[in-house]
């Protein structure tokens, strides 16, 4: 406002001059005059205030794509609530499928049970050296059995129907000495969850320890 009011006291210290002229020199210097501060208006006032107002359109417009950014996710969020709750579900029927090392010796005494409780004669149930992998853990166990076939399937069945994950893996049947006898051998698998090793940090600070009192 006040370089627009410098500029209005120049234009008029300007037009002084013209007052002695005839009249329609005046009108024509006025017209002039009009046309001046018009310019001075627009460069002066209106531009910037033009270009302020986009700069405020500009930021509002980002605000309202935030905001409906935000109200999409919201949205969603009960949805992946679902999901999250669902994988936590799953995650935790796996879990329960798994045996810890503490319940191998049950679970193996219960498919040792199955199989006599079909009928079947087990003349060499040996668990094995353990198979890691990521995750989890093999515990096979090398088994020798005879019997029908019958009781074979019964004790099949039996393993299948078990809440924990086992299997029964690398069959060799052959005929046995009495009428429907059958010599059985072969690997009983199950599976048990690893557990992260709590010491694995204790052997990281240790190293670092040592290094540090090395230096």
């Amino acid at each position: 406002m006040e370089r627009l009011s410098s500029q209005l006291d120049r234009l008029l210290d300007a037009c002084r001059p013209l007052l002695g002229y005839p009249m329609r020199q005046k009108v024509l210097a006025l017209l002039v005059g009009l046309v001046l501060l018009a310019g001075l208006y627009d460069s002066l006032l209106w531009m910037p205030l033009q270009e302020e107002m986009d700069t405020l359109r500009e930021q509002v417009q980002q605000q309202r794509d935030k905001l409906a950014h935000h109200q999409k996710l919201a949205s969603k969020l009960p949805e992946k609530k679902q999901e999250y709750e669902q994988l936590r579900h799953d995650l935790q029927l796996a879990l329960n499928m798994l045996p810890k090392k503490s319940q191998i010796d049950t679970l193996l005494a219960d498919v040792s049970w199955a199989g006599k409780d079909a009928g079947l004669e087990f003349s060499t149930f040996a668990p094995q050296p353990e198979v890691r992998r990521e995750l989890y853990a093999e515990v096979p166990v090398a088994i020798s059995l005879s019997g029908s076939f019958k009781q074979l399937l019964s004790f099949l069945k039996r393993v299948g129907e078990m809440p924990r994950i086992v299997e029964v893996k690398e069959l060799s049947i052959q005929r046995g000495k009495g009428r429907d006898a059958l010599e059985v051998s072969g690997q009983v698998v199950t599976y048990r969850f690893v557990e992260p090793s709590k010491s694995a940090p204790a052997k990281g600070k240790r190293h670092g320890a040592r290094q540090r009192q090395r230096r």
